[in-house]
């Protein structure tokens, strides 16, 4: 699920040197999560206190993948809106729902719906691309992130950063996540893969303490006839 998720997010949080990744003496020098690059850290805290200050939001997004020895890109979008720790992606093909309590997957062309206890996504600390593990990613030990490449483009000013896993079994070598500098908001997060494989996850628009109904965060299985229901929940 990872490659869908993946930003989420960043959703709320969560890098260009070269296409060389770090430099090897960088390589030798930064091990471990408190070799950070403060200036990356700053940034990082400011993005976090912009988007915890709002109520809700909600985010159109595109996830593009690039798989090895495959010409053409895979484009996907989507939609993310979230209020407190509740939250509801949909895409073309599945949806992942969840009200706080209650976690639901839609997959929406074998027509069935999986349900989950919420804690799910917080026991699975391996998800790092989980709505509720990607706002704790930089605050955890597993990763290093440095102040990669400040630039101007029509009058703006961005900012990108690498994050790359201290945990060399990691099945990425690395994300890079590009920020707006005055405007306080993500862009896009990009996560390469080991395999070769490229995942890119660009906000498209965000809409601010937007005010939901209760039953945007619920899924009601009678509204789809004939639809599977497997409860996977654990008492």
């Amino acid at each position: 699920m990872k490659q869908y998720l993946i930003i989420l997010s960043a959703f709320f949080l969560s890098f260009c040197l070269s296409a060389n990744l770090i430099a090897q003496e960088e390589e030798n020098r930064f091990t471990n999560s408190g070799d950070s690059d403060p200036a990356a850290i700053e940034i990082l805290d400011e993005l976090k206190v912009k988007y915890e200050s709002f109520e809700s939001l909600e985010m159109n997004f595109s996830i593009e993948i690039d798989l090895p020895e495959e010409e053409e890109h895979i484009i996907q979008k989507g939609t993310l809106a979230q209020s407190g720790d509740k939250f509801r992606l949909d895409m073309e093909d599945k949806s992942v729902i969840s009200n706080g309590e209650m976690l639901w997957f839609h997959l929406k062309n074998n027509n069935e719906v999986q349900i989950n206890n919420a804690s799910m996504l917080e026991e699975d600390s391996d998800d790092i691309f989980s709505p509720n593990n990607l706002m704790k990613l930089y605050e955890s030990d597993d990763f290093i992130f440095v102040l990669s490449q400040e630039y101007k483009e029509g009058g703006e000013t961005f900012i990108q950063i690498e994050c790359k896993p201290v945990d060399k079994e990691n099945e990425f070598s690395k994300m890079r996540m590009t920020i707006n500098k005055n405007k306080k908001e993500l862009l896009s997060v990009k996560a390469f893969s080991k395999d070769g494989s490229r995942y890119t996850f660009s906000c498209e628009d965000l809409d601010y303490d937007k005010i939901f109904d209760a039953s945007h965060f619920n899924f009601d299985p009678t509204a789809f006839p004939d639809i599977y229901v497997e409860d996977l929940r654990i008492p």
